[in-house]
């Protein structure tokens, strides 16, 4: 195994294991008040729903960045 694939294999596991704690830690309800939508939400639920939803944005505008810069870097030679 490469250092990276141990690397992305411990990160995954301690993700898994910081939303097992998250969400069996935080048992008070939320009341969240969307426009017309009106949910009722343990605090650990709307944190990780929260923190996935952070990482996601993160990773795709990432992913548009570089492939930008790559075509660009392409481009000039």
């Amino acid at each position: 195994m490469s250092f990276f694939a141990i690397l992305l294999l411990l990160v995954v596991i301690l993700l898994g294991i910081y939303s097992f704690v998250l969400l069996h830690l935080n048992k008070t309800v939320i009341n969240l008040d969307l426009f017309f939508l009106e949910l009722d939400l343990e605090l650990g639920y709307l944190i990780l729903i929260s923190t996935l939803s952070g990482i996601c944005v993160a990773l795709i505008l990432e992913l548009i960045f570089f492939s930008s810069r790559r075509k660009n870097k392409d481009d000039k030679y």
